[in-house]
């Protein structure tokens, strides 16, 4: 087995009161957002695992470092591990550690997330990806609150606070088996759902400007307003990527305006550009024939990258590469010739 020797976990060890600029996940006045806001503040105290459920692009991320920040472990480290698109070997790794020699490339014994946020917060984003392997090691660890790097013969004794997020329905993964349902019921023991942007319409002017603001200060510009005609476009779209694409339409639109106003010829929605051509031109065939094509066709607007054409279809990387694989789409389609051919020669 051969594991790559770079962490691609992130650790937060910085008190609440250090950081400022962070969006607040209740920002807006919709019912959603304020009976989201009223159920995290009764689990916020708690040292209970937390599933937080929503789309692509609504924040899940932005919750679970505010639960950590105000919760009673908020001075220990916070580390958070995306399980979507690794391997069993990777994510067992990555989560437990190993001892040296415990595989081929094993040449230095390695502190696995778990151990290094002991008395902190584990954040997995995107469990319903995570290997039934994997799943069941993690069973373990809440049930036990011990677990064994690879290659130990020892149990570790474990103290965090586990938050999950996911897009998918983990009760139909459970049902199809792709989900263990023992877990399922001992990291949803609180659940939070963040409304995706399209039913909180009337929250979008808040964030906007929200957003704008801290846009305009990290690019060194002066204090920037949305023009009226430009709010009501923001207002009017259907966000299919959530606050993530707001914040790319707005850093996209400062880039582009002049002076202080933003204005509707500034903005620039993504798949508002793309669907009617190609709904025009791909309208008969199979499902499946529809779905390679419109895949294929956003590969192509966003010039071969997986990860942006992902974020623009609302699922994870590792879901459209399966999706590739299925569909028959080569790896490459929709970068320029030159570098599709370097691709495929690497």
């Amino acid at each position: 087995m051969r594991l790559g020797q770079d962490r691609i976990l992130a650790v937060d060890t910085a008190p609440p009161t250090t950081v400022s600029d962070d969006l607040d996940p209740f920002l807006g006045n919709s019912a959603g957002v304020v009976r989201l806001r009223t159920v995290a503040a009764r689990v916020v105290s708690s040292h209970s695992p937390v599933m937080i459920e929503g789309e692509t692009g609504t924040g899940k991320g932005v919750l679970a470092r505010w639960i950590h920040r105000h919760g009673p472990r908020a001075t220990r480290p916070f580390l958070d591990l995306n399980c979507a698109g690794l391997s069993r070997e990777l994510l067992e790794s990555e989560l437990f550690g190993y001892q040296k020699g415990a595989f081929t490339s094993a040449i230095s014994t390695k502190q696995g997330l778990l151990e290094t946020a002991e008395g902190g917060t584990v954040f997995l984003d995107e469990i319903g990806d995570m290997d039934l392997q994997v799943q069941s090691k993690l069973l373990k660890v809440l049930e036990e609150r011990s677990f064994r790097r690879l290659g130990e013969v020892r149990d570790r004794a474990v103290d965090m606070r586990l938050i999950s997020a996911t897009h998918r329905e983990l009760e139909d993964l459970v049902g199809r088996q792709r989900f263990r349902g023992d877990l399922y019921y001992r990291v949803n023991i609180f659940g939070l759902k963040i409304p995706p942007l399209r039913q909180r319409a009337e929250d979008i002017a808040i964030l906007a400007e929200h957003l704008l603001r801290h846009i305009a200060r990290q690019c060194g510009r002066e204090a920037m307003h949305i023009s009226g005609p430009a709010m009501k476009a923001l207002q009017s779209y259907s966000w299919p990527g959530n606050i993530r694409e707001l914040r790319n339409v707005l850093e996209r639109a400062l880039l582009l305006a002049d002076g202080s106003e933003l204005r509707v010829e500034h903005l620039q929605f993504q798949s508002a550009t793309t669907t009617p051509a190609f709904v025009s031109e791909h309208s008969y065939g199979t499902l499946k024939q529809m779905e390679r094509a419109y895949i294929s066709h956003v590969l192509e607007a966003e010039g071969g990258s997986v990860e942006r054409a992902a974020r623009r279809l609302g699922i994870p990387r590792s879901s459209l590469y399966n999706k590739m694989r299925r569909l028959g789409i080569p790896q490459g389609t929709g970068r320029p010739a030159f570098e599709a051919t370097a691709s495929a020669a690497d």
